[in-house]
């Protein structure tokens, strides 16, 4: 169902409009009525309707006023005017049609079957948009239960993606952090490399020497309280309890990653 408005300072013109609707458009349902610009602002600010029958010619100004003054909150406009010269201006404004009174039941018919396709259309690419992200989400998830080989001097020990709290740099050696581990993985791979494969993993570089996983991230200080004092972005607590320096020119890519789900 569609929540319009009608705007118009005649009273004869708002119930005739109405009686239209309520007859010949069984998918708009009226839900506030309004006189003037004034009263119009207030029914589209308490209502927040997806579309306004609006008059152009109003006692306290225009339906173009009325436009202004609703700022941001933008419903479809359906405009309704005895005045053809107010066309051109309408059109400019890009809204969704325009009625001349007296109304007639076809033009009103098929106006309103504009708002109804593209509700359609914004519907349709709202659900395709929300069946993308849940399967991205999804994808995600089944992603952080891949596991990674890692070569150690003894062969290669398998562990979950997920389970990496962090890489730490050693010259050409990486320190690999595991959850619920107290021992590290030592591997013979540059971490230039694991941040090449577990990047997409929701994995970041703080520091030249330090690749962190999100998920295990604790807490964020703006200074350092590692041991390591090349950290002037400020440090990170991860879920182990150690604390990670930040880089100076990493510290607002991490910032920005914060301010968004991660």
């Amino acid at each position: 169902m569609i929540r319009a408005v009608i705007i118009d300072d005649e009273v004869k013109s708002r119930k005739l409009l109405r009686n239209m609707v309520n007859n010949y458009c069984p998918e708009i349902e009226i839900v506030e009525m309004a006189d003037s610009v004034e009263s119009g602002v207030s029914a589209i600010k308490k209502t927040k309707p997806d579309l306004v029958f609006l008059d152009i010619q109003m006692p306290d100004g225009t339906g173009f006023d009325l436009l202004e003054k609703i700022g941001n909150m933008q419903p479809e406009i359906i405009f309704t005017t005895a005045f053809d010269q107010y066309a051109i201006q309408a059109i400019h404004l890009s809204v969704l049609d325009y009625l001349l009174k007296p109304i007639n039941v076809d033009d009103l018919k098929t106006a309103v079957e504009k708002v109804n396709t593209k509700f359609t259309e914004q519907n349709e690419k709202q659900t395709v948009n929300q069946s993308l992200k849940v399967l991205l989400e999804n994808s995600n998830a089944l992603a952080k239960n891949k596991k990674i080989g890692l070569s150690t001097q003894n062969g290669i020990s398998f562990v979950l993606i997920k389970d990496i709290i962090m890489c730490k740099a050693e010259g050409n050696y990486s320190v690999i952090y595991l959850a619920g581990k107290q021992k590290q993985e030592i591997v013979s791979r540059t971490l230039k490399e694991f941040e090449d494969m577990l990047t997409e993993f929701n994995f970041f570089r703080v520091h030249r020497t330090y690749l962190i996983n999100l998920d295990h991230i604790k807490e964020y200080s703006r200074t350092n309280q590692s041991s390591d004092y090349d950290g002037d972005g400020g440090s990170v607590i991860m879920n182990n309890n150690t604390h990670v320096p930040v880089s100076r020119d990493r510290r607002k890519h991490l910032l920005e990653r914060f301010s968004k789900p991660f």
